[in-house]
C-alpha cells in the first residue's frame, strides 16, 4: 500500500502540474477546466492568482514521496469548495480518496462543497467514499467539452462534534 500525503506547493511543481492538467482523458472527465489547457501563460496567471490568495489552500499530493497531483480548498461565493486532480500514474490506487481525506481533515469550515460532471463516476465515488452527499444537480457549461452537461454538487455537512 502506498503512502499518500499533502505538502505545500513549491515553484518547482508548476511544470508537473501544467503537464498533468493537459492529459486529454482527464480534461474530458473533469469537464470544468480552463478554456485552453495548453495555454501556459493563462496557466501561470491562474497559478499566481491562486498562490497569492490566502483563501486558497493549494497542496501537492504525493504518493510514496513522488508527485501524484494537487488538492485544493477555495472559496466561491462564500462557499468553501474542494477539488482533487490526480496524475495518470497515480490513478487506480485510491490516491484521490486518501488526498481528499487529508485535505478535509485540515479544513475546519463546514459544510464543504464539491462540483463534478455527473458522468465522472470515479470522482463521484471519491466524494461519496469521503462522506460527501449529492445535494443538487443541473446543467452547466463544461469548457473541456464545449457544451452543457449535467453537473452534480456535493456537500460534506458538519458533524455532531461541530467539525
Amino acid at each position: 500500500m502506498s503512502h499518500v500525503d499533502l505538502r505545500p506547493f513549491e515553484d518547482a511543481d508548476a511544470d508537473a502540474v501544467f503537464e498533468m492538467l493537459q492529459d486529454p482523458d482527464a480534461v474530458t472527465q473533469a469537464a470544468f477546466t480552463a478554456d485552453d489547457p495548453s495555454d501556459r501563460a493563462a496557466f501561470d496567471a491562474w497559478l499566481e492568482r491562486h498562490r497569492s490568495d490566502d483563501r486558497v489552500n493549494l497542496r501537492v499530493v504525493t504518493d510514496d514521496g513522488g508527485f501524484a497531483g494537487i488538492a485544493a480548498a477555495f472559496t466561491v461565493d462564500d462557499d468553501r469548495e474542494v477539488t482533487v486532480w490526480i496524475a495518470r500514474n497515480a490513478r487506480e490506487r485510491r490516491v484521490a480518496s486518501a488526498a481528499l481525506r487529508l485535505l478535509i481533515a485540515h479544513e475546519a469550515e463546514r459544510p464543504l462543497y464539491a462540483r463534478v460532471a455527473a458522468d465522472n463516476t470515479a470522482a463521484v465515488e471519491v466524494l461519496r467514499s469521503t462522506g460527501f452527499s449529492e445535494i443538487e444537480h443541473g446543467p452547466a457549461f463544461a469548457p473541456a467539452r464545449g457544451t452543457e452537461i449535467e453537473e452534480l454538487v456535493f456537500a460534506l455537512p458538519p458533524t455532531l462534534d461541530g467539525i
